[in-house]
């Protein structure tokens, strides 16, 4: 595709996956809003879909890549720290895989010893597995964590979950 003096390539792959996933947002948010346009209704939907466009738009000139004469020249940049890549050293398999397990310990025992006491465990053991070691900081914020996911749910959404201690 040529604009002006420039040549670009699209990535319509990405392209058309970014518009599939933002048609997807925009129906549900009407739907939801078609049903009614009650603050309990919408407290979560609304927010997060009009964030979800607005990255949208933001996502859509990235799969525009311009592909001058002179841009093709220039010398090939280090790799992009951005740019997704899959973890190869053992120690990060690791450690996806023990946080994947907490995960899953947290969704199977959360019935059987309390969302508050749940959430506490996962927070304090993702934190230790992705590498903090001070005590104090590891309790604090789990706690943290625990008392705003907790009152927050509670606030938000009128569902009676099981808590050992709150």
């Amino acid at each position: 595709m040529r604009i002006g003096r420039h040549r670009y390539t699209i990535d319509y792959v990405h392209l058309a996956l970014i518009t599939l996933i933002a048609a997807a947002v925009f129906w549900y948010l009407l739907d939801a809003r078609s049903v009614s346009l009650s603050i309990n209704n919408l407290l979560l939907v609304q927010p997060i879909a009009l964030f979800a466009l607005a990255m949208y738009l933001f996502i859509v000139p990235q799969c525009f890549h311009r592909v001058d004469a002179e841009v093709a020249t220039l010398p090939p940049r280090e790799q992009d720290p951005l740019s997704p890549t899959l973890p190869s050293e053992r120690s990060d398999v690791i450690r996806m895989a023990a946080l994947g397990l907490s995960l899953g310990l947290l969704v199977i025992l959360i019935d059987v010893i309390g969302f508050d006491i749940g959430i506490f465990l996962f927070t304090a053991a993702a934190m230790a597995i992705c590498g903090e070691r001070r005590p104090f900081h590891l309790i604090a914020f789990s706690l943290a964590v625990t008392l705003v996911g907790i009152y927050g749910f509670r606030a938000l959404i009128p569902f009676p979950m099981f808590t050992t201690i709150l």
